[in-house]
């Protein structure tokens, strides 16, 4: 059970971080190459599936993860002050923490920012210049919130990764 807990855990991460990565370093900068009419309807695809994928991903992460310490009789790691004196530890408290900003970060994105800029992206009939420029400040304004926001799930990402990788060492520190 702990192998196929250790399993799903580390798809679900590669599958995470990589997903990350593909739309910060890839998708991102090619969406930046092609008509804006293109790309918000590639950037609207890629997010829903994205939307399902990413939450599926997380919830993994959590279940495997907490399944994995029960296993191993460490689950009370996480409520006590051991937390903060071993290596091994610290890194699972990096990785705790790693997921809880990812989430606080993807329910922003979920549930604030993708419908307000869906709903910015509907057109009434005969909408004025000032609606228009209204519409579009809003828009502006959802998508910087959205690139800090993944530039930050990237950081976050890779940094969860190598606290994930160097409890096989010891911890990061």
């Amino acid at each position: 059970m702990l192998f196929t807990l250790r399993l799903i855990h580390d798809i679900a991460a590669a599958f995470w971080i990589g997903s990350v990565l593909f739309n910060y370093f890839l998708l991102r900068p090619a969406l930046l190459l092609i008509p804006a009419a293109h790309a918000v309807v590639v950037s609207q695809r890629v997010g829903t599936i994205f939307l399902y994928t990413g939450w599926t991903a997380l919830t993994l992460l959590l279940l495997s993860g907490l399944g994995r310490l029960y296993l191993m009789g460490d689950l009370g790691v996480l409520f006590s002050p051991e937390l903060l004196v071993y290596g091994h530890s610290r890194s699972l408290g990096v990785m705790v923490l790693a997921w809880l900003i990812t989430v606080v970060n993807v329910a922003v994105i979920s549930f604030v920012l993708r419908p307000r800029l869906i709903q910015k992206l509907a057109v009434g009939s005969n909408p004025s210049f000032a609606d228009v420029e209204k519409r579009r400040a809003a828009q502006v304004s959802a998508y910087q919130w959205l690139e800090r926001i993944n530039m930050i799930n990237t950081v976050v990402a890779t940094v969860a990764l190598l606290a994930g990788a160097s409890i096989v060492e010891g911890g990061l520190f």
